[in-house]
């Protein structure tokens, strides 16, 4: 690999995104020469950005909130587990094609499982959001046979949407799965304690302000993880842990280990993600 890899991530917002320390790392491991970029992109501007970002033999891009539903439009191949997602967050050229995947679930379910030690099989689990976050893990999810799934957002049309959307393409009934969907205030999601309540909305990114859910949900709750990582607790984090989670975390782990399996799909190769989940970069 002598000639340096065009990479970059893009997404609103995109400051506080470590992905190009992360893949920086990665590829240090196998002296790798990279330009790993992050730019501010819109729905608006993304069409005209991904088209001068190849036409200037750009290689891969890592797509963030809130394009990994829009950015499927610009692929002409579609792997099966984005296609299920009807998401994506990694896009790349190959053999003068343009391929769009989903990582996202790979990078939870690999954090969930093999850093937190959390099984997903049996478990009862609410996810709050249902926006292009939510659609890239749900899939990764319901192939670990939880025993029940309920997605709630604030627009519940949007989650019963979503829920209608993955029963037409997963075969649920051999899976005996109670999976529900509806509205943050629901008093469906007072029904019953939940094993693990993950948080796929953008409230993290919004300084001080709350979930806007029921706290009594976390009543029980083994594990309330965010998607967003931060240095500090995070406010869902932080109502979850005052209001009787066991255990919180945020989202640095998947975000080391999706990146892991997007840059495998850059490069062929596999990085060693230890060290980086040891220790997340300043």
């Amino acid at each position: 690999m002598d000639k340096k890899l065009k990479l970059a991530v893009i997404g609103s917002p995109i400051r506080h995104s470590k992905s190009p320390e992360i893949h920086q790392n990665f590829a240090n491991q196998f002296d790798a020469k990279i330009e790993f970029t992050k730019d501010r992109v819109t729905p608006d501007t993304l069409e005209t950005w991904l088209a001068d970002f190849f036409k200037d033999d750009g290689k891969g891009v890592s797509i963030t909130l809130p394009l990994k539903e829009a950015a499927l439009n610009y692929a002409d191949e579609i792997s099966d587990r984005a296609r299920l997602a009807s998401a994506c967050n990694v896009i790349y050229a190959k053999d003068e094609k343009v391929f769009a995947d989903c990582t996202d679930g790979f990078g939870l379910i690999k954090d969930l499982e093999e850093n937190l030690k959390f099984t997903l099989k049996d478990k009862k689990i609410l996810i709050l959001g249902a926006g292009g976050a939510a659609r890239g893990i749900i899939p990764s999810i319901i192939e670990k046979n939880p025993s029940q799934l309920k997605i709630a957002n604030r627009t519940k049309s949007k989650a019963i949407l979503l829920k209608e959307d993955l029963e037409g393409k997963v075969d649920l009934k051999e899976k005996h799965l109670i999976f529900e969907a509806g509205d943050l205030a629901d008093d469906f999601l007072l029904a019953n304690s939940y094993d693990l309540v993950i948080n796929s909305t953008s409230v993290s990114t919004l300084a001080g302000e709350s979930i806007g859910v029921p706290k009594t949900i976390f009543s029980g709750t083994k594990l309330a993880y965010d998607l967003f990582y931060s240095a500090e607790k995070t406010i869902f984090m932080q109502e979850a842990l005052e209001n009787g989670a066991k255990k919180v975390s945020d989202g640095w782990g998947m975000l080391v280990e999706q990146g892991a399996e997007s840059f495998r799909l850059w490069t062929n190769l596999i990085p060693d993600t230890s060290r980086l989940l040891e220790k997340s970069i300043d």
